[in-house]
């Protein structure tokens, strides 16, 4: 018979996952902002396995694409399924390039491993989202203060974010450079 701390224990990463989600998604509603899908992939990526990492980051996604679509009615056309498609992989490389790093840079402390991550992360997703732009919409343009507004609030995210993953993981026994540094 598993006691109540083993099941918490074994459930663990499943309640961490859900609880992010459930933070992200209210959040976004509540202060009406984009997804931060860099901050999410940073977070999911040191706290899990790579396979989960990039379940949860795409779970995010579709449940920002979920509100998108269904509650602020984006039109169903080329130029905004492209878009939302580009964001969900431009949000999967960036949980690659994040794990990447984390797993390069396992023997530092936590905090320099998430500030080189989320670099690492944010950088490939605005890479991919260059991509994405010119696939979509024929031709890719950087606009240095639409990155750097969208780069302030996932940092801004990610700080939130590590706070509160610091604040549940003892309890869960999981969290950022939980399983994924082990």
């Amino acid at each position: 018979m598993m006691n109540t701390q083993t099941l918490i224990s074994a459930r663990g990463p499943a309640i961490w996952s859900i609880g992010l989600l459930v933070v992200v998604v209210g959040g976004c509603l509540a202060l009406a902002c984009l997804d931060p899908l860099v901050a999410v992939a940073v977070l999911a990526a040191g706290a899990l396995p790579l396979g989960r990492a990039l379940a949860v980051t795409a779970l995010v996604w579709l449940a920002g694409q979920a509100v998108g679509f269904g509650l602020h009615d984006y039109p169903v056309d080329r130029m905004t399924v492209g878009w939302g498609a580009g964001l969900g992989v431009a949000a999967l490389l960036s949980t690659l390039a994040a794990a990447a790093v984390l797993a390069r840079l396992a023997d530092r402390p936590a905090w320099f491993r998430a500030g080189i991550a989320f670099v690492a992360a944010f950088v490939a997703n605005q890479l991919a989202l260059l991509g994405v732009q010119q696939v979509v919409e024929g031709s890719c343009e950087i606009v240095p203060g639409v990155i750097s507004q969208v780069g302030l609030i996932n940092a801004g995210w990610l700080a939130a974010l590590l706070g509160l993953d610091a604040a549940v993981r003892r309890p869960l026994r999981t969290g950022f450079a939980g399983p994924a540094a082990a």
